[in-house]
């Protein structure tokens, strides 16, 4: 959505096109003139110089502080508009990818899964990092916002049954040999409508998940 003026300080600014913020990460915030930035990294994980760099743009551009956002990203409040081209800088530089908002794909959450989890079952990060390599990456356009949950095993820590596809480890008896398989949920949403998924009752293998993933993106 394009706004037809908008005023910034002492800056008169003419038709900002705010959807395409969104898709770089700025969100128009409550309180005129500022923008919440919002980042994201693959698996959630923030390694400590995207973290220092982070630190040191709220503390620039900002107000001193980072919030956690649901989808395992950090987002940074009170930028300024004027600040965002020196802020998409800085990250660019450091490698910090940015979040979106909008009629998108949103970041693939994954819960830790084998990689530290006493119970996870599947490695949820190596799957994530398969599904971007796919070029199903965050900010990718589509018809309506559209989320993508991987969690470890049947705990379901990244509400997977409230994404539009969601995926969970699970161990199964075939043939009386326990078998690691993921189970998987199509069409699920939470918000201000809450809808319930589809539940497969076929068990799949990874490489099934992603051709699945890649019919339904």
């Amino acid at each position: 959505r394009q706004e037809r003026f908008f005023k910034i300080g002492e800056v008169a600014m003419e038709n900002i096109d705010y959807d395409n913020l969104k898709k770089r990460g700025f969100l128009k915030q409550r309180q005129d003139g500022y923008f919440i930035f919002r980042t994201r990294m693959k698996r959630g994980v923030y390694e400590i110089d995207a973290l220092k760099k982070l630190s040191d743009i709220a503390g620039k551009y900002g107000n001193g502080f980072a919030h956690a956002t649901t989808r395992q990203g950090l987002e940074i409040p009170f930028i300024k508009f004027e600040n965002i081209p020196a802020v998409e800088a800085e990250v660019k530089l450091a490698g910090i990818d940015t979040g979106t908002s909008g009629p998108r794909l949103r970041t693939t959450t994954a819960c830790p899964g084998t990689n530290w989890c006493k119970t996870g079952l599947i490695d949820t990060f190596s799957l994530s990092e398969k599904i971007e390599k796919l070029g199903i990456v965050c900010a990718l356009d589509l018809p309506h916002k559209f989320k993508i949950a991987i969690s470890g095993c049947p705990n379901s820590c990244t509400r997977p049954q409230f994404s539009e596809i969601g995926i969970h480890g699970e161990a199964v008896s075939v043939g009386g040999e326990r078998k690691i398989c993921h189970r998987v949920y199509l069409g699920g949403c939470g918000g201000r409508t809450p809808k319930a998924p589809i539940r497969f009752d076929k068990i799949f293998s990874e490489e099934e998940v992603l051709s699945l993933i890649v019919k339904v993106v």
